[in-house]
């Protein structure tokens, strides 16, 4: 389906292609198309479709996170903005990509650029409920007071009552309690880190278990099948000698009687012979008196 993309590259069309890959909805062909752009470095990775959107916005809008992790590792620029004003990073906190986020932010992302209803960031993940990447704007320095259009702070339409809690402990507290919030949710990151760690240790301890509980049920199936077939070679064996035994009785039994009856007739030509002989000579007897 997709042996076309083998075919040499028009420099000045991959970036249009890209583009309308990403429209598409086209996720592989998303990732091919970055991977060739990214290889001619001449290409323009930031051009524009006539909707006015980056390969970046429209992977972003579409949630095409391996492709927006490659355009954004070639240096993509992570700051245009749809023609609302949204950036990717207003689609990835709207979207709760909390890894698709932390690298934007990391290749400076504006946290607070102004998107469409005069929304940031922070509002767009806390309206949404994503805890996570909320926890994540605030470390980054994410600011809580800011108005939307409709005149709503990121606290008033927060959805979620951690982030809620979390933004309004930074609007009481300012910085000393934001770097307070930073260690508290690395801390909790660390944990759950470990707990992940713990689980997946132990779901494959599971699957081991499971495994060698399979195996072995596995290998006692084959025992007793080894030993159900060595008792069928067995008991063909018994029958087959059984009737080799059988069949020579009776080739005993037949050759007895041939041979009974072959005595009985010569027997029987013996004696025929014999009267035979004792007629003639009682006729001869006879002449001679």
């Amino acid at each position: 389906m997709f042996t076309c993309f083998k075919m040499p590259w028009n420099t000045h069309a991959l970036p249009q292609l890209l583009t309308i890959g990403c429209a598409l909805h086209f996720t592989h062909v998303c990732c091919v198309l970055t991977q060739e752009a990214i290889e001619l470095e001449s290409t323009d990775l930031d051009v524009t479709s006539p909707e006015g959107n980056t390969p970046l916005l429209h992977a972003a809008l579409l949630g095409k996170t391996e492709a927006m992790e490659m355009l954004v590792n070639a240096n993509a620029d992570v700051t245009l903005t749809t023609h609302l004003g949204d950036t990717a990073l207003h689609w990835a906190c709207y979207k709760g990509e909390y890894r698709i986020a932390k690298l934007l932010i990391e290749n400076a992302a504006n946290l607070e650029a102004i998107g469409d209803l005069g929304n940031r960031p922070l509002h767009v993940a806390a309206s949404g409920g994503h805890t996570q990447v909320v926890g994540l704007l605030l470390c980054k320095g994410a600011m809580t007071m800011y108005r939307n259009t409709y005149g709503n702070t990121p606290l008033q339409v927060a959805k979620d009552k951690q982030s809620a809690e979390w933004i309004k402990r930074l609007q009481e507290g300012g910085e000393p309690e934001r770097m307070r919030l930073v260690e508290e949710i690395k801390a909790a990151n660390e944990a759950a880190r470990r707990a992940e760690e713990e689980k997946t240790a132990a779901e494959a301890e599971r699957k081991k278990h499971e495994e060698s509980r399979l195996l072995a049920a596995k290998a006692k199936r084959e025992e007793e099948d080894a030993e159900e077939d060595r008792l069928e070679a067995l008991e063909l064996a018994r029958l087959k000698a059984e009737e080799e035994e059988r069949r020579r009785l009776e080739e005993e039994r037949l050759k007895a009687e041939e041979e009974a009856k072959q005595r009985a007739e010569e027997e029987e030509k013996a004696r025929k012979k014999a009267a035979k002989k004792a007629k003639q000579l009682e006729k001869l007897k006879a002449k001679q008196k």
